[in-house]
């Protein structure tokens, strides 16, 4: 990545590879960490250190959202034989009695890392109710936002890396932090072919001039910081400190997967060579670096028309990407304490309409889980012969969400304050599924 330049602030100095430029030490003490006019101290009080908790099973999360509502029936969980399976035909997978639709062999080929819940159910059958209570784990209010899942995690786990954000969301926009405040919201990249645009200095800035603007709006904030009742400016003061931390920082290299530090064209073909696999594949890159929480999705499964066709169309899509992620994440090291979760907001129905397609369906459908604690190899819960119902253990959104968190060491029933003095639990209803934590 080319980071700005370090001449401007440190002359002469040795960094931890042995070229010249600024040192991580010297940039703290002088340069650009002091443009604020914080100090080390300072910066580390603001984030939190976290060493692997022992009583947790996971320390990072990867969230691959399925945008429109995946038909389970045609990919986690095939009927074959029943009017309601469709054309598709399901193959074997490295787990034993797993099946999976013929469209995902990458998956299938390392599922005995992996585990399934197939008998998923909620009462939201619209895109936007569904998708925020699948986020939040709450259903959605006019008097509250509430706090992502991601926003929850960093704020019960903690920054792993001070230098770049805790949560990220590669893509599409994600949900926000809710009433939590903006210092959990997360770090949103547009454009997977173009990630690092805004960490550059822009033409004609050089360190040094960066460094005179720099402390000439700390000069402009002097004044209302005094009458800075609600912490706006602190707020904003803070996002500077943090943006400066994150250009100058190696591990923004997570951020770009070419050059001299990016992944081989190999790797990148065998995610896919389209965004949502170098979307992917960046999440790798990214909690490989220590970031707690990456989302990444792929749109395209609101199927009400020829779902066969473009459901088979999506899995050549997810299957690459999400079988060599839980590969390459196994073969680092990384897969025992980063869950992986593959979803959408609900299921489609057994039923196919005259288009050839299926609509909203939440009263059944699957999520994928994989590392962090989970059991491979394991299907928790079963839908019935055509997928309309679950049969047993019926598991629903706050049981996933109870479930993540105890994986991460964290109580789900532990309470956070509104700024209205409302204590909101950090998940709503829902006990973790014992049967699923390895």
């Amino acid at each position: 990545m080319n980071r700005p330049a370090a001449t401007g602030v440190s002359r002469g100095v040795v960094d931890c590879d042995g070229k010249s430029g600024l040192s991580r030490r010297s940039m703290m003490k002088s340069g650009a960490m002091g443009f604020l006019g914080m100090n080390l101290v300072d910066m580390l009080r603001s984030t939190v250190l976290s060493a692997p908790n022992d009583m947790a099973k996971c320390d990072s999360v990867i969230l691959l959202w399925l945008a429109g509502g995946p038909s389970h029936i045609d990919t986690w969980d095939p009927k074959p034989g029943q009017a309601s399976g469709g054309p598709g035909k399901p193959i074997h997978t490295s787990a034993t009695g797993i099946q999976l639709s013929e469209h995902m062999p990458n998956i299938a080929r390392n599922m005995k890392h992996c585990a399934l819940i197939r008998s998923m159910t909620s009462k939201e059958g619209a895109h936007d109710r569904a998708t925020y209570e699948m986020h939040t784990g709450y259903k959605p209010l006019a008097s509250i936002g509430h706090p992502s899942l991601g926003s929850l995690v960093v704020q019960q786990k903690g920054k792993k890396n001070p230098e770049i954000p805790a949560y990220v969301s590669v893509g599409n926009a994600s949900f926000g932090a809710g009433f939590l405040g903006s210092q959990y919201a997360p770090f949103y990249i547009g454009d997977i072919n173009n990630p690092d645009r805004n960490l550059v200095f822009p033409k004609g800035v050089d360190d040094a001039r960066f460094k005179r603007r720099v402390d000439m709006l700390k000069e402009v904030d002097k004044e209302f910081s005094h009458q800075d009742r609600d912490n706006t400016v602190k707020e904003y003061a803070n996002y500077y400190r943090d943006a400066i931390k994150m250009m100058y920082s190696n591990s923004v290299d997570a951020f770009n997967l070419k050059g001299e530090h990016g992944e081989k064209p190999e790797t990148i073909k065998a995610y896919g060579d389209n965004n949502f696999g170098r979307s992917v594949l960046m999440a790798r890159r990214l909690v490989e670096r220590g970031v707690r929480f990456v989302e990444c999705s792929l749109g395209g499964w609101d199927t009400h028309q020829k779902v066969f066709d473009n459901v088979e169309k999506n899995l050549n899509t997810l299957d690459p990407a999400l079988g060599n992620l839980i590969e390459d994440l196994n073969a680092r090291g990384l897969l025992k304490r980063t869950m992986v979760i593959c979803t959408g907001e609900f299921g489609r129905t057994p039923k196919i309409n005259g288009n050839d397609g299926r609509d909203h369906y939440p009263r059944c459908f699957s999520t994928f889980l994989a590392g962090g604690g989970i059991k491979p190899g394991f299907v928790y819960g079963k839908s019935d012969a055509t997928g309309a119902e679950p049969k047993d253990n019926p598991a629903t959104i706050g049981d996933l969400h109870a479930t993540i968190f105890d994986a991460l060491g964290v109580d789900s029933t532990k309470e956070n304050q509104t700024p209205q003095g409302r204590p909101i639990r950090v998940v709503d209803k829902g006990k973790s599924i014992k049967d699923l934590i390895a």
